[in-house]
C-alpha cells in the first residue's frame, strides 16, 4: 500500500496557536508529537517509510523535514507543490509521482489529511484493511465516523446497501447541516461524518482523473506535469472526482476521529478537571467552569467567573471567545489580514532549512531574535548593506567565516558582522547551536538579506 499525506492548509481556525506559516498539523496538544507526526506514525502501521509521500507547499518543506527527522522517518518522500492548489491537484501530484516510479496499476493508495485526530489507531488500521478489500474490487473507498453528537461543522455521508461488514455503498453526500438537520442525521443511523480519507487503486483513480478532470493532465511526463501545475483547476477532490464518479463505498468507523477544526473540537477531545476545564500552561482560575484556557510562553492567564469560554494566549496574541462561537475565529484572522497585520500569518517562531528563528523584540532601529542551527547545518553565505549584526552564543560551537577570516566560537562568546561584509555560520558541534542575534541599522527589511550561495 502507498500512502499520500496532504499537508497544506492555512491554520486559521486554531489561531493564534496555528497560523498560515505554522498551521494546525504542527501543533502539539494531544501528545508529545504533532498531528502531522501522529499521521505519519499511523501510516507506518500500514506500510513502510519509503512507501509514504507527503504533499506540501514550499513554505512548509523544511518544517516537514524537521518533523520527520525528529521521529526518525527521513525516508518518507516529501513532494513540494510548485504552487498552492486545492486537494484535487495535490492528490494528482502524488499520483503522477507514483506513475513516474512505475507503480503497478493494482497498487492501493490511501490518502490522509495530516491534521486530523484519531484516538483508536488499531481500530483505524482494521477499518483501512476492510476498505482495501473493496478498493481492490474497483471502488473508491471513503471513511466515515459514526456521529456521536449533532456537529454542524462536518459534511455527512448517507449510506445505502451493505457491501461487507461495516462497508456500505454511498447513497449521497450531505453538506454541512444546521443543528436540527444534524440531530436527524445522528438519530437515523444512516449518516456518517465524512472524514476526508480516501482509498483506491492506482488504475481506478487514473481512469477517473482522465475521464472526469482532464484539465489535470496525468498524461504528461512528471517534470512537465509540475511545470503545468499552475494551470490546473483549483478544485477539491470531492467536487472534481467524488461527486461525479460512480461505485463509491464508505467504511463505518468508531475510532475517535475528529478534524479538530475549532477550539471547541479541541476542548471536546482533551482531558478535563472536575469543573469541566481544560488548562494548559501558566493559568490561574477562580469560579470558572467548562472552559479551555491555554497560556503559551511566559504569559500568565488569570480569570474569574467564566463559563464556556476559550482563552488562548501566545507570546504575541490572545484570543477570548465563547466556545459556541469558536468557528468564527477565521473571521478575526481575515480582519487582521485585511489590515496587513503579520500576526495573522507569522508565528513568533519561523522554521528554516538550517533550524529556526524566534522573534524576541523589535524596535525602530533594532531587532532581537533567537537563532537555532541544527547539528550539521549552516546559515549560508550572506550579507547586509543597511545593518550590523552581533551574535552571542548560548550553546554549541560555531565555525564563523567573516570576509576572509575564519574562527571558532563557543558558549558565552560573541562575534560581530559589519555592514556589506559576507559571512557564514556553520554548526560544527554535536548539539544544536543556539544564539542571540541583535540587528541594528537604518533599515531592517528582509530584502536587505542578500544570499550569496
Amino acid at each position: 500500500m502507498k500512502v499520500i499525506i496532504l499537508s497544506g492548509g492555512k491554520g486559521t481556525r486554531l489561531w493564534p496557536l496555528s497560523r498560515e506559516n505554522f498551521p494546525k498539523q504542527f501543533i502539539r496538544l494531544f501528545s508529545k508529537n504533532s498531528l502531522f507526526q501522529e499521521t505519519v506514525k499511523r501510516a507506518l502501521k500500514l506500510t513502510s517509510e519509503d512507501e509514504i509521500l507527503v504533499i506540501t507547499g514550499e513554505k512548509y518543506e523544511w518544517l516537514i523535514r524537521s518533523e520527520l527527522e525528529e521521529i526518525g522517518t527521513e525516508n518518507v518522500q516529501v513532494i513540494v507543490e510548485p504552487v498552492g492548489r486545492n486537494t484535487a491537484p495535490a492528490i494528482a501530484l502524488g499520483i503522477k509521482k507514483l506513475l513516474s516510479l512505475e507503480t503497478p496499476p493494482s497498487e492501493t493508495i490511501l490518502v490522509l489529511p495530516s491534521d486530523h485526530l484519531i484516538k483508536e489507531v488499531d481500530k483505524f488500521v482494521e477499518a483501512v484493511k476492510k476498505g482495501e478489500k473493496v478498493a481492490k474490487e474497483g471502488y473508491i473507498v471513503l471513511f466515515g465516523e459514526k456521529p456521536s453528537y449533532p456537529e454542524t461543522g462536518y459534511g455527512y455521508i448517507r449510506i445505502a446497501d451493505n457491501i461487507i461488514e461495516s462497508v456500505y455503498d454511498v447513497e449521497r453526500f450531505e453538506e454541512k447541516p444546521d443543528y436540527e438537520k444534524a440531530k436527524e442525521y445522528v438519530s437515523d443511523g444512516k449518516h456518517l461524518w465524512n472524514c476526508g480519507i480516501f482509498l483506491f487503486t492506482l488504475e481506478r483513480i487514473v481512469k477517473d482523473y482522465t475521464q472526469l478532470m482532464p484539465g489535470i493532465r496525468l498524461n504528461l511526463k512528471y517534470q512537465d506535469f509540475k511545470e503545468a501545475f499552475e494551470e490546473f483547476p483549483n478544485i477539491s477532490f470531492d467536487y472534481a472526482i467524488l461527486e461525479k464518479t460512480k461505485k463509491l463505498a464508505v467504511v463505518k468507523m468508531e475510532v475517535g476521529w475528529s478534524d479538530v477544526g475549532s477550539w471547541k473540537a479541541v476542548y471536546d477531545n482533551m482531558a478535563k478537571d472536575v469543573n469541566g476545564n481544560v488548562i494548559v500552561g501558566d493559568v490561574e482560575i477562580l469560579q470558572t467552569q467548562n472552559s479551555f484556557l491555554l497560556s503559551q510562553g511566559k504569559n500568565l492567564i488569570a480569570c474569574v467567573g467564566l463559563e464556556d469560554f476559550v482563552i488562548i494566549g501566545t507570546e504575541d496574541a490572545t484570543l477570548i471567545i465563547r466556545k459556541e462561537d469558536s468557528q468564527k475565529v477565521r473571521e478575526i484572522v481575515k480582519d487582521l489580514e485585511r489590515k496587513g497585520d503579520e500576526r495573522a500569518i507569522e508565528h513568533i517562531t519561523m522554521f528554516t532549512p538550517f533550524g529556526s528563528i524566534t522573534k524576541l523584540e523589535n524596535g525602530e532601529r533594532y531587532k532581537i531574535r533567537k537563532i537555532v542551527v541544527k547539528k550539521g547545518k549552516e546559515i549560508p553565505l550572506r550579507m547586509h548593506h543597511h545593518r550590523t549584526v552581533h551574535f552571542i552564543i548560548l550553546k554549541g560551537t560555531a565555525e564563523v567565516k567573516v570576509g576572509n577570516t575564519q574562527k571558532y566560537y563557543h558558549e558565552n562568546e560573541s562575534f560581530f558582522i559589519p555592514k556589506s561584509v559576507p559571512y557564514k555560520i556553520i554548526n560544527v558541534g554535536k548539539i544544536p547551536l543556539e544564539m542571540i542575534e541583535v540587528q541594528s541599522g537604518e533599515y531592517l527589511g528582509e530584502d536587505d538579506v542578500e544570499t550569496l550561495e
